[in-house]
């Protein structure tokens, strides 16, 4: 489509971000049995509102979790619940996770999640951080399976959404194969959870970092599948450790019959990789952009939320992006360009001008890098489908 000014294409450039934004892509799919096949993370200061849209131009399909609320935010954030959990309608499937201790204040953080539009609700029972440890909720509350199935029992009773459980195989001492398995016998029989979210390392309240808990504790994929085997009612996705599509497809086989994989850093560090997700997890198109597509969407969309939110940092919108060209040449030279605060003021503060100026610079590096298309279906997509793209 040709315009006749530059002002009214902006207008359709922005009024196409807003389609996307306010689109429900998955809402035919909700009760698919590939719902958490393939799912995004939680990950405190990434999984926010930002990421989840970019990761939502990369993949429509794959299952995205939020950062996680504290229960005291939830209820007592200035901002209100709306504008503190905001999220789009492009974004289901999406789970919003929860942290704390107190059956009541998750019971009724549980009703606000439903009302605001959550497809399920996570409890956090494997962070490690001291942050956490301090506030007695994440990995800690492993020690208390008691506390942990009234818990969720109070959360399920509250709303009519799934209500599933994220935690390690054990903590601290407790560390053993029967120590996880009676934590899980509990929340599942008392709390009434019926889909765990296990990470396959143990979490080491002392002495570890979270980034050392997240890569020294080894990782026990035989322990996570024997609990499979022994609790077959219940549905359990794996977690940890997985950065390539062959990978979560070696675990994701049959007769290991578990729910899904869920992917952390690999989202972060790699999004481009997820671009083929669609394809080749749940045999539907990609969305089909490339990078410059979605580059030029993010400086509208951006712009827009610049405008919307005055009190916007640019690094909550350059973070989302700067893995972008992970793998490629010149990574190094784009992920500079957009760290640098020095080039957006050389940009007179204008969003749009700086990302278009980091798109002509990385396009004069690495010609044709932007325009490399996700692998398409073989076989041609229904008309619903292109309307959906």
């Amino acid at each position: 489509v040709i315009m006749e000014s530059n002002g009214e294409a902006e207008k359709t450039q922005t009024s196409l971000v807003k389609q996307l934004l306010y689109t429900n892509y998955s809402k035919d799919h909700m009760q698919s049995s590939l719902l958490h096949k393939v799912s995004l993370a939680p990950m405190m200061d990434i999984t926010n509102f930002y990421f989840r849209f970019m990761i939502r131009l990369i993949t429509r399909r794959c299952t995205l979790y939020t950062e996680m609320f504290h229960e005291n935010a939830v209820l007592n954030c200035t901002w209100g619940p709306r504008e503190f959990m905001k999220f789009s309608p492009i974004e289901h499937p999406v789970v919003v996770q929860l942290g704390g201790n107190s059956p009541e204040n998750l019971k009724k953080c549980a009703t606000i999640c439903e009302e605001l539009g959550y497809d399920e609700i996570n409890l956090n029972v494997g962070c490690p951080s001291e942050r956490v440890q301090e506030g007695a909720f994440g990995a800690c509350l492993m020690k208390e399976p008691d506390l942990v199935a009234r818990i969720v029992k109070e959360m399920s009773n509250a709303v009519q959404i799934p209500v599933t459980v994220k935690c390690r195989l054990g903590v601290d001492e407790f560390d053993d194969y029967d120590f996880v398995k009676s934590f899980i016998t509990k929340v599942a029989t008392e709390g009434g959870t019926k889909h765990f979210i296990l990470h396959a390392r143990k979490a080491f309240l002392k002495g570890l970092d979270p980034h050392q808990n997240r890569t020294v504790p080894p990782l026990k994929y035989d322990w996570v599948l024997k609990l499979k085997k022994e609790f077959p009612d219940l549905q359990v996705t794996i977690n940890g450790g997985f950065k390539t599509f062959d990978s979560i497809k070696g675990i994701l086989t049959p007769e290991n019959g578990l729910r899904g994989c869920m992917v952390g850093r690999a989202f972060f560090e790699n999004p481009w990789l997820f671009s083929d997700a669609d394809r080749t997890f749940y045999g539907e198109p990609n969305p089909g952009y490339t990078r410059r597509e979605i580059l030029d969407l993010w400086s509208d969309f951006g712009t827009m939320m610049m405008q919307e939110r005055p009190y916007l940092s640019l690094p909550m919108l350059t973070k989302p992006i700067v893995n972008l060209f992970c793998g490629e040449k010149f990574n190094a030279r784009y992920r500079q360009f957009l760290s640098d605060p020095n080039n957006f003021k050389k940009c007179d503060n204008n969003f749009e001008t700086f990302i278009d100026t980091c798109v002509e610079l990385y396009d004069e590096l690495a010609p044709g890098v932007l325009d490399k298309k996700p692998p398409a279906l073989e076989k041609e997509p229904t008309k619903e489908v292109e309307n959906a793209i």
